[in-house]
C-alpha cells in the first residue's frame, strides 16, 4: 500500500514538473536542453531554435537564450568549444612546433589519437601533443627621432607624431617668436659673446 502511494506521489510530482505554468524559462529550457544542444551541434542557428521554442510557447530574446544556455552548460559542467574568434585572436604570435625528435611524433593528430606516426611508423611515446611554443613578435626599430633643433626645424610626419602636447605648445610659441619677435623680450646670450 505504501509503495502504491509513493508511486502516485511521484506521478503527481512528475506531472507538476511537466506543466509549464509557473515554471521559469530556465527550468523549461532545462527540459529540452539535450535537444537544443544536438540542434546547435548539427549547425542550426540560435535564431531558428528561438523561433521553434516560441512556437511551443517558450519565448526568449537572443541574448537571454544565449545567457541561459551558458548558465545551464556551466551547471552541467559542459565546456563550450572554442569559437573561431578566439582562434583568430592568437594570430601569428603562436607557433606550433612539430619538429621530428627521435621517439616523438611529427603529427599532432597522431599524438592526440594515439595513431602511429605516418613518417616513422612508430607509435607516439608521450601520447600527447607537444605544447604550442609562443614566440614574441619582433619589435620594429624606432626610425623617427626628434632633431636637436626640433623647436624650429621642419619635421617629418613620423617626427610630428612623436611630439607631446607640451612639445607642440613650445614649438608653436617658438614659431610665433621667430615670425613676430617681441622687442621687449630679453635676448638670450649668443654663444660667441660668452667670453
Amino acid at each position: 500500500m505504501d509503495a502504491q502511494i509513493a508511486v502516485q506521489r511521484a506521478q503527481r510530482l512528475d506531472a507538476l514538473a511537466a506543466a509549464s505554468d509557473g515554471r521559469s524559462k530556465t527550468a523549461q529550457l532545462r527540459d529540452v536542453f539535450e535537444s537544443v544542444e544536438r540542434a546547435i551541434h548539427s549547425g542550426v542557428r540560435y535564431a531558428a531554435i528561438i523561433q521553434e521554442l516560441a512556437a511551443t510557447g517558450l519565448v526568449f530574446t537572443y541574448q537571454t537564450f544565449s545567457l541561459t544556455l551558458k548558465r545551464i552548460r556551466r551547471e552541467r559542467g559542459i565546456v563550450p568549444r572554442p569559437s573561431r574568434a578566439s582562434h583568430a585572436k592568437k594570430g601569428p604570435g603562436v607557433k606550433h612546433s612539430h619538429v621530428d625528435v627521435p621517439g616523438q611524433t611529427a603529427s599532432p593528430v597522431a599524438a592526440e589519437t594515439g595513431a602511429p606516426n605516418s613518417h616513422t611508423g612508430s607509435a607516439p611515446v608521450g601520447g600527447a601533443a607537444r605544447p604550442a611554443v609562443r614566440e614574441r613578435p619582433k619589435i620594429a626599430p624606432v626610425g623617427a627621432r626628434l632633431p636637436d633643433d626640433w623647436l624650429t626645424a621642419e619635421l617629418t610626419r613620423e617626427q610630428k607624431r612623436l611630439l607631446t602636447p607640451e612639445h607642440r605648445r613650445a614649438r608653436a610659441e617658438a614659431t610665433v617668436k621667430s615670425l613676430w619677435p617681441n622687442p621687449f623680450d630679453p635676448m638670450p646670450p649668443e654663444k660667441d659673446n660668452l667670453t
